[in-house]
């Protein structure tokens, strides 16, 4: 990511609709609230209050959802949330199979694209829940550091095998969806899905039919070989594998490993904070509420 600058901060919060006066009004609500939360950490400074409060639509309400969610998933997952140190050999293995590659340039809409790629075709060194754990830690860093109205991702599936599908069964697909949607609030402009081989188009395609038609339409197919996707996305903007600008797609990962890499102090620190779920006041969690399977696909909403 390029450094954000003052041009992209009064460019988004004039689509958004927002000026200095009404963000610190609501970040002084939040902190007030915050401070109520006996069992939440206290560590979001006003940036990252800030940026919470752009994903969730300027509304203040679903920020106090989405802090209380995000600290309890850290407890309810730690096989996702816990062991994030990038010094540790899972670190290394796994950047070295799955690139997740946010890019550097904004789009014209000041969206953010993220790349993400199977490098290795092997599914027998795939683990997904590592993917996961990678995943969350490039968001957590951009939940700090990043500024941007939607996310627009781009997923290249052209080294995907019966293999690696198999991995994503049900439990993790819930996991996935309560942890973007909820914890992190992710807003999603558009998914265009690229490289698709023919034995996994229909499986996308029966998925797109179990989601609501809003979500659904934002989901963009690709079929092998296509070069459809530069009618969605400018060339400039995506890497010089697929056809655009913006560099060498490997020499930008490794920046952004190194990027995590430098942030590990950070990373360890993070790992400690989580919700004390025997401070919580009033009534206590459903984990297995949280991730049930009934209807899941139903809720989906990416508003």
């Amino acid at each position: 990511m390029e450094m954000v600058t003052k041009e992209t901060i009064t460019g988004v919060r004039s689509i958004l609709g927002l000026d200095q006066k009404k963000i610190t009004r609501a970040v002084n609500a939040i902190r007030e609230w915050l401070q109520q939360q006996p069992h939440l950490p206290q560590d979001l400074d006003d940036s990252q209050l800030e940026r919470i409060f752009l994903r969730c639509k300027r509304s203040v309400e679903r920020v106090k959802e989405v802090i209380d969610m995000y600290y309890t998933l850290r407890t309810a997952l730690p096989e996702i949330f816990s062991g994030r140190d990038p010094s540790q050999q899972w670190f290394k293995t796994n950047t070295n199979l799955r690139l997740i590659l946010p890019l550097p340039k904004l789009t014209e809409d000041l969206d953010r694209i993220t790349l993400s790629v199977i490098m290795d075709p092997d599914p027998d060194k795939y683990i997904v829940y590592d993917t996961m754990k990678l995943l969350f830690m490039i968001l957590d860093i951009r939940m700090r550091d990043d500024y941007f109205v939607s996310d627009i991702f781009v997923v290249d599936v052209g080294n995907l095998t019966v293999g690696h599908a198999a991995k994503y069964t049900i439990p993790i697909w819930k996991k996935l969806e309560v942890c973007c949607l909820r914890g992190y609030n992710t807003r999603v402009k558009a998914i265009h899905v690229i490289n698709v081989p023919s034995f996994f188009e229909a499986t996308l395609n029966m998925v797109k039919t179990l989601l609501k038609p809003k979500m659904a339409a934002r989901i963009h197919i690709h079929r092998k070989g296509s070069e459809s996707l530069l009618q969605h996305i400018p060339t400039k903007i995506l890497p010089k594998e697929y056809g655009g600008g913006a560099g060498s797609m490997l020499d930008l990962w490794s920046m952004w490993v190194k990027k995590l890499e430098s942030n590990r102090e950070w990373f360890l620190k993070q790992e400690q904070l989580k919700s004390d779920e025997s401070k919580r006041p009033g009534k206590s969690i459903d984990t297995g509420e949280i991730f049930g399977f009934q209807g899941s696909f139903r809720r989906l909403s990416l508003d």
